[in-house]
């Protein structure tokens, strides 16, 4: 197989995949990717892993057709490198390839492409499209808040709820790692499902998401499997593997009365809990302690080794004062996640979740737990 291509339209579909491949045993063959011809003027590339299949297009001109199996991490360093100018990439009698642009050259490792695994295809049942800006609004807002911890496999991605609503589809999608949440709920207008959906999308697809959307523009169907989430644009599509497993009952954590709330400049309160964690050492809890009072709030922290700090932030509150503590990254995340240029706080107690909500925009909302001190 031998083609050439633009270098940007060959570094933008191996940029889709750089995340994709296995990185820490580089001898796996799920550490290679596919690159095979499709007629004489495109190549589609496929990299796979566990939990996500990655299959994009771009156009090439097609020299000798066929298809190689190359070193994911080898192909993707030396990628990088290439000076501007067009892109061959040649296969080698040993299933390594060469690979030129200008004056500069790599051979890259391979392996035999029928060594590769079987490419997982997309067998949809049921499908419904969606702006590429919602799915981006999603990895970024919700996104976050997704455990990493792999003995709660159920908490690792993004739980999406699709279901038929006045004027379109209704969509909810939901994170946590059991110390804070994210919600994001939007109405897909003129859009239609056959039943109610509830899959869990495993954080590595959703992690891969933004990389793979990053050139498209308009709709990307959004096709449901009985095992899969697959994410369909013309170029290709993101399989992503659902986790087979049941979501808990977020409801049943979400506060239906709250005793304080205020409203806030949002990136003013940033700035105060940014400036207060300025002390706070790397291998302690990043605690922030706010205490809300008439016409104020206080933003402070402290650390035996590295001092104190105090900032405040001025806001039309009038009620009764309080002392709570949050994670101060937790809280920043949440602050950040936010749109618009307010942010509304709402607190129940100190051992029920805070809510966090834009006035702006009552469709996202963030939760996170006080920290007892």
């Amino acid at each position: 197989m031998e083609f050439i291509a633009a270098k940007k339209d060959f570094n933008t579909a191996l940029n889709k995949a750089q995340g994709i491949p296995e990185q820490k045993n580089l001898s796996s063959v799920m550490a290679n990717v596919q690159l095979e011809s499709v007629g004489k003027e495109s190549v589609r590339l496929t990299a796979q892993s566990y939990e996500v299949t990655l299959v994009t297009t771009f156009p090439a001109e097609v020299k000798t057709e066929g298809q190689m199996a190359l070193s994911g991490r080898s192909l993707f360093d030396a990628s990088r490198m290439l000076p501007d100018a067009p892109v061959t990439l040649k296969a080698m009698d040993n299933d390594w390839a060469k690979l030129v642009a200008g004056r500069t050259d790599y051979k890259v490792p391979g392996i035999l492409p029928a060594n590769l695994p079987e490419r997982q295809e997309p067998k949809i049942t049921d499908q419904v499209k969606v702006s590429c800006d919602l799915l981006l609004e999603m990895s970024e807002r919700v996104g976050f808040t997704m455990s990493a911890d792999e003995g709660r496999p159920n908490l690792n991605g993004i739980c999406m709820k699709v279901a038929s609503a006045d004027g379109g589809v209704r969509m909810d999608m939901v994170a946590t790692d059991g110390h804070r949440l994210s919600r994001l709920s939007r109405l897909v207008e003129n859009a239609k499902v056959e039943q109610a959906l509830e899959v869990i999308i495993h954080r590595k697809g959703v992690n891969e998401l933004k990389r793979f959307l990053a050139d498209v523009d308009g709709d990307v169907t959004l096709g449901f499997q009985r095992n899969a989430v697959v994410f369909l644009v013309e170029s290709g599509y993101l399989l992503v593997r659902q986790v087979e497993l049941e979501y808990p009952d977020y409801m049943r954590v979400l506060p239906d009365e709250f005793k304080w709330s205020f409203t806030v400049d949002r990136s003013e309160i940033v700035r105060a809990v940014q400036r207060a964690a300025v002390v706070i050492s790397a291998e302690k809890t990043p605690l922030i302690k706010l205490t809300l009072e008439a016409g104020r709030i206080q933003i402070m922290a402290q650390d035996p080794d590295k001092g104190d700090a105090h900032s405040e932030v001025d806001l039309e509150y009038t009620g009764e004062p309080l002392e709570i503590a949050f994670n101060n990254r937790y809280l920043i995340e949440a602050l950040n996640a936010l749109p618009g240029k307010e942010v509304t706080v709402k607190i129940k107690d100190h051992s029920s979740a805070t809510a966090l909500v834009s006035p702006e925009d009552e469709g996202i909302l963030q939760l996170i737990m006080p920290v007892r001190v």
